[in-house]
């Protein structure tokens, strides 16, 4: 059928079960288009079903059904990781590159291959998931700043307005070139990066399909502690976020929570500036730590103005501190475990969690957050009596407090 002439998909049967419940009806374009994830990599098991539609009267037709076969078997994983992964082609580029599968003669029978059907292509193609993006900001923060001064009880007229809040998110373009010269793209993040926004004075209707379609879920960081401390204008417990990348996203969200929080105490009758606390050792006694690593300041340093501003203000006076570890902007490369490491003569850590009682968020790759475990074992068993043991101990029943939490990806 014609691209965009429709078509009917139909149930699951005894002899072909679908995985996916895909629409039974729409078009061949917009199956193609929003449904099936025509952009992912097959995998092994993908390549060897589709070996069985290979037409033996294609001129190589035996020998795309041989090396789509090969391809699937676990012997020949090092040719699956240079045709598929390396080169990361996807499921339109092996249909292009083994066109027997899609090919058709009159030839006699005995030489014909199974058709795939739409029906048999939608049992092994994968769906288009849903992406998870950490949220940037804080609908608290936001409101403040746009001159309202009191959240309400819930999200009324008078406290977001006709139009709601707003949500960032911090997104990597995903886009490249593989070794052979073949450039590649994100599904998702090129998708974003080529929306038009829409000027606020666009009327949208109800008939007008929306942008994107969005779920706000829980996230893992659930309990960030916002008490404040007695008899001063300080929280009770402090906060050290690390992260590094796109993973300053959720830890944003987290500093700007707390420092609309503080705004509205201030603005419900507290009064005065918070003094700034440094220890005999001329450690300062933040608030909030920010420990932020990125590649390059000029080009990756994201949200930079966000966190100058909170240095330099006056209100907070020294209760929000930046750590930043810019890893391509000096000769030896500099990563946040070594900064945290090293920050304050190697006392951070230790006193952060142990003296002061502070939480820890950790957010961004799975490498890194595991690097900054390791410092932060090491802190501690280097000043408890048990050692590593107790430092274990310690950090488990920290996790259980919400008061160390990780999101990390791969």
């Amino acid at each position: 059928p014609a691209a965009d002439d429709p078509i009917c998909i139909p149930p699951a049967s005894p002899t072909v079960r679908l995985p996916t419940p895909w629409p039974e009806r729409c078009t061949l374009r917009g199956l193609l288009t929003h449904c099936a994830d025509i952009n992912s990599l097959p995998e092994r098991e993908d390549l060897r079903a589709l070996a069985a539609f290979c037409h033996r009267g294609h001129p190589m037709g035996s020998d795309h059904a041989e090396k789509l076969v090969a391809l699937s078997e676990t012997k020949s994983a090092a040719l699956y990781g240079d045709y598929i992964l390396r080169e990361k082609r996807n499921w339109s580029d092996v249909l292009f590159d083994f066109d027997s599968i899609r090919y058709e003669d009159d030839g006699h029978d005995g030489d014909r291959a199974p058709l795939l059907t739409a029906e048999q292509l939608l049992a092994i193609l994968p769906p288009i998931l849903p992406r998870h993006f950490s949220i940037a900001s804080s609908p608290s923060h936001d409101i403040l700043a746009a001159g309202r001064q009191s959240l309400g009880l819930g999200l009324g007229k008078d406290v977001v307005g006709n139009s709601g809040f707003g949500l960032d998110l911090c997104v990597a373009i995903v886009e490249g070139k593989t070794i052979r010269g073949r450039p590649y793209e994100g599904l998702c993040s090129g998708y974003l990066s080529r929306l038009i926004p829409s000027k606020e004075s666009e009327e949208r209707t109800l008939a007008s399909p929306p942008a994107l379609r969005v779920w706000i879920r829980p996230g893992s960081f659930g309990r960030l502690p916002l008490e404040p401390s007695p008899g001063s204008h300080h929280f009770a417990t402090p906060i050290m976020c690390i992260g590094a990348g796109t993973g300053v996203a959720p830890l944003r969200s987290l500093v700007l929570e707390r420092d609309a929080v503080w705004q509205l105490r201030m603005g419900n009758g507290e009064t005065g500036r918070r003094p700034n606390n440094i220890d005999a050792k001329g450690d300062v006694d933040a608030d909030d730590i920010l420990v932020f690593g990125c590649r390059k300041r000029a080009s990756d340093f994201y949200y930079s103005d966000d966190w100058a501003a909170l240095s330099s203000s006056p209100e907070r006076h020294g209760s929000f501190r930046l750590l930043a570890a810019f890893s391509r902007d000096q000769r030896h490369k500099l990563y946040v475990q070594r900064v945290v490491r090293e920050a304050d003569g190697g006392r951070l850590l230790a006193r952060h969690i142990l003296e002061r009682k502070g939480a820890i968020y950790v957010a961004g790759g799975a490498k890194m957050a595991q690097c900054v475990r390791d410092e932060l074992l090491e802190a501690l068993s280097a000043s408890l009596v048990g050692g590593e043991k107790d430092a274990k101990l310690l950090l488990r029943k920290m996790q259980r407090e919400g008061k160390f939490s990780v999101e990390a990806w791969s």
